[in-house]
């Protein structure tokens, strides 16, 4: 809420349902177990997503003001 961050759907931007989400809160334990690499590689990924992320297909995005290179869906009309 901070930062104005929202969980959309990776492919197409909209909401994600509700499975992905309960997915993407399980998969934090999945995440975690390694010694915290599923969040670490948060750094590394160009999408910004962590291991909860990409098994549950969301990305986490946020609004922000000002010059800054947009998010591009896979499905989303160009």
């Amino acid at each position: 809420m901070v930062i104005s961050a929202t969980i959309v759907d990776a492919r197409t931007g909209r909401r994600p349902s509700t499975g992905q989400l309960v997915g993407r809160y399980f998969g934090y334990i999945v995440s975690t177990l390694p010694l915290g690499l599923g969040l670490i590689w948060v750094a590394f990924d160009s999408r910004k997503q962590g291991w909860h992320d990409k098994l549950a297909g969301t990305v986490v995005v946020r609004r922000r003001s000002g010059a800054g290179v947009p998010v591009v869906f896979d499905d989303a009309p160009r």
